[in-house]
Formats: C-alpha cells, sequence, structure tokens
C-alpha cells in the first residue's frame, strides 16, 4: 500500500496551493496494511509535538472513525535558544471557546483541517491509500509551480519519464534544478504512481508531447522557450527549427 499526503489551501481561492508529499513507513514507500495507521499518525504527530499523546488520538480517531480538535501553538525560542511554544488567542462566545488557531482530525476521512486566524486561512490535508500491483509499480519526479496565477493551485512539469528503480528517482529528485523564478515558487516532487494509470491521463500525454518536442527541437527545459504552463510551451516549441544532425 502507499500513501499520498495532499495538502491544499490559502487565504483564498487567489493564492491557494496544492502540495503532494509520498509518506514512507521505516524508509520504504510500500507500506503494509496494518501500517497505515501509525503512518498517518507519525506524520501528523512530528508537526504537533506540543499536543499531549497526539499519536494515540489520532489512532483513535481512525480506529473510531471519529474527529478530534487541538490548539495549535506557534514555535518560539527562549533566551537560551530552547525550543517553547506559546498558546494563540481565544474567542469566547455563548459560553464557548473559540482558538484562533486550530487543527481538526477526521478519522473517518483521513482528513486533517488546519484553521488560521478563526478560519479566515485554512489548509486541508488528505491522507490516500493507493494499493498499486507490483507491475504497474513506478516512480515521478516533477518541478511543482506553487499557485503560478489566480485561480490555480498547481502546475506539474514533469521532464523525465517515470523511472522504474526509486533509487534513480531519488537520485533524480535530489539533482533537479528548479526555475530561478521569485514568484511563482516551486518545488521538486516525489511520487509513486500506477504506471498504467498515469500514462493515460491528458496531463502525462501533454508532458509527454513536450518532452518529444524538446529532444526534436534541441532544447532543455531550462531554455528560454520554456513556458510554465504546458500548452504554451508546446506552442513555443512547434515555432522553433529542429536540431540540425550532427
Amino acid at each position: 500500500m502507499y500513501i499520498t499526503a495532499s495538502t491544499y489551501g490559502g487565504i483564498d481561492w487567489h493564492d491557494s496551493r496544492t502540495i503532494h508529499e509520498q509518506l514512507r513507513n521505516n524508509g520504504s514507500f510500500n507500506i503494509r496494511a496494518e501500517q497505515i495507521p501509525e503512518t498517518i499518525a507519525d506524520d501528523i504527530a512530528k508537526d504537533f509535538p506540543y499536543v499531549e499523546n497526539i499519536r494515540n488520538k489520532v489512532l483513535q480517531a481512525l480506529s473510531e472513525k471519529s474527529c478530534f480538535q487541538f490548539m495549535i501553538k506557534s514555535e518560539e525560542k527562549d533566551a537560551a535558544g530552547n525550543v517553547t511554544y506559546k498558546d494563540c488567542g481565544t474567542h469566547e462566545a455563548d459560553g464557548q471557546t473559540y482558538y484562533e488557531d486550530e487543527a481538526t482530525f477526521d478519522g473517518e476521512k483521513q482528513t486533517l483541517t488546519r484553521d488560521y486566524a478563526f478560519g479566515q486561512v485554512s489548509y486541508i490535508t488528505k491522507y490516500y491509500v493507493e494499493d498499486i500491483p507490483y507491475n504497474q509499480l513506478g516512480y515521478i519526479v516533477t518541478e511543482d509551480f506553487l499557485a503560478p496565477v489566480k485561480g490555480v493551485p498547481l502546475v506539474q512539469r514533469l521532464y523525465h519519464d517515470i523511472f522504474d528503480d526509486p533509487d534513480a528517482a531519488q537520485h533524480y529528485a535530489d539533482n533537479l534544478r528548479l526555475h530561478d523564478l521569485r514568484y511563482p515558487k516551486s518545488i521538486v516532487t516525489f511520487l509513486v504512481c500506477n504506471r498504467q494509470e498515469v500514462s493515460g491521463q491528458p496531463w502525462y500525454q501533454n508532458e509527454k508531447e513536450a518532452m518529444r518536442l524538446m529532444t526534436e527541437k534541441g532544447q532543455a527545459y531550462l531554455d528560454d522557450s520554456f513556458c510554465i504552463f504546458t500548452k504554451s510551451h508546446v506552442e513555443n516549441l512547434k515555432k522553433l527549427p529542429a536540431k540540425e544532425a550532427v
């Protein structure tokens, strides 16, 4: 089994972005079914070390398909450089206390929601569990542009076909040069994928066409013909003369 954590959010739809992360258990992407709850719990617990028994609370919520809420604290350092955590603000209304910053984990939906500024800014992380047949297992590395324009949370660009070997994919990811753009920000994303499903997606076919044209025209993804949006990049490439044979 394989688990992808997908996080979406921002101040509003204009700047909201999506980030994908492939989870591991003991260094392995291939996670046994009985390890899924602990893998999700560990992923959440690492970001909220100040919440008492948070790992057990996540496991309980997953088991019971229930929800629990907790305060999000801000990290600070004292005069000695030690990390401390400061409580957020609160608001009292109708006999209830509301946290300025709080999180909710829904065990049934396997979803973590983080709300800031009394809900004005939200981030939602959804944990997707997928069983991929061994003969369809692949590894994909993309440059992901986060919120490149208003209303577009993510643009994924592919410069290398699906890898068979996870170590080769990781080496490629570790050495992939990102575009030197101040905005939008881009990141390297490494994901396990179902080769058959991905190869049938229009997104993948568009990326393959861009890669084919880059080879034909003697272009690299860092050249001036590049455009964040694949269709525009393809149009730019089509206008270039073909690479002369050596």
